[in-house]
């Protein structure tokens, strides 16, 4: 066993420079394990040492790579069809006409008027209830009046 010596610059070379807080971006899954991508060739991988692997051995295999069997009999089902690996084609999607976007874009307006148009009815409905209570109202203190002058 070597010993070596350090430098002071050395160690301070080895340890991790913080980074300031205000540089700090705080994305939508911040604090959530991110999602994680395999290669074919460890998919290969490790179902062949997980089929190989004895009946107690499978559960170890899994712990350590931190993976689920679901995951493995997965990966199993797309090596045998021949689907491992391939990457599918993304279907290209037809893009509105000007015409179409543009009646898109009228239907939207149309939508948000309607919405607008009940909301102020149900606004003139309730002035209306409003106001007949108000005029009951003063026609009863009208008749409490003359009542009371006479």
């Amino acid at each position: 066993m070597t010993i070596t010596a350090t430098t002071a610059a050395a160690v301070e070379a080895l340890q991790p420079t913080p980074v300031p807080a205000q540089e700090t971006v705080e994305s939508p899954r911040a604090g959530r394990p991110a999602r994680r991508t395999f290669t074919a060739e460890y998919k290969r991988r490790i179902v062949a040492e997980y089929d190989q692997a004895p009946a107690g051995e499978k559960g170890r295999v899994l712990r350590r790579e931190g993976l689920y069997d679901s995951s493995v009999k997965q990966w199993r089902a797309q090596i045998e069809a021949g689907t491992l690996g391939r990457v599918s084609k993304k279907k290209p999607r037809a893009g509105l006409s000007p015409e179409q976007a543009r009646i898109a874009e009228l239907e939207k307006q149309i939508g948000k008027l309607e919405t607008d148009a009940a909301r102020k009815d149900e606004v003139i409905a309730d002035r209306d209830a409003a106001l007949e209570v108000m005029g009951k109202g003063v026609a009863f203190l009208e008749a409490l009046s003359k009542k009371n002058t006479r």
